[in-house]
C-alpha cells in the first residue's frame, strides 16, 4: 500500500527510496539541480579562528592580489580588511573574494589602495 505517493522510483513511495538504484536517486538530484555547497548549516556557527584562516587562504591564493598588507579582523561573521593594496580593483576583488564563504556573513573593506613601490 503506497497511499498514491508513487514516484519515479519503479513505483515505491517517498520512504522506500533506500531499495531504489542509487544512481537513479543521483540522477534524480541532479535533474533539480540542487546546488547547497555555499550554504551555511542553521544552527552551526563557525569559529571565528577557522573563518579568519579560510579567510586568508583565499586572499592568499589569489594570483591578482598581494594580500602581504591586507589584516583581517572578525566580529559576530563579518569579516573587517583593513591595510593597503596597490589599486582599487584589488580592493574590490579583495572583497568579492570572500563574500559567500563559510562562516562569512558580511564584509566590512577598510583597505586603502596607494600604488606600490
Amino acid at each position: 500500500m503506497n497511499h498514491g505517493l508513487e514516484n519515479r522510483f519503479g513505483g515505491e513511495s517517498e520512504y522506500s527510496r533506500d531499495q531504489s538504484n542509487p544512481y537513479e536517486m543521483a540522477d534524480y538530484l541532479f535533474d533539480k539541480k540542487l546546488d547547497y555547497r555555499l550554504v551555511d548549516p542553521k544552527f552551526y556557527e563557525f569559529k571565528d579562528e577557522w573563518v579568519v584562516k579560510n579567510v586568508y587562504e583565499v586572499l592568499l591564493r589569489d594570483p591578482h592580489i598581494d594580500a602581504s598588507e591586507i589584516e583581517v579582523d572578525l566580529r559576530g561573521g563579518v569579516v573587517i580588511l583593513s591595510g593597503h593594496v596597490d589599486s582599487r580593483k584589488t580592493k574590490k576583488l579583495a572583497e568579492l573574494s570572500i563574500q559567500g564563504l563559510p562562516g562569512v556573513k558580511d564584509v566590512m573593506n577598510f583597505l586603502s589602495f596607494l600604488p606600490l613601490p
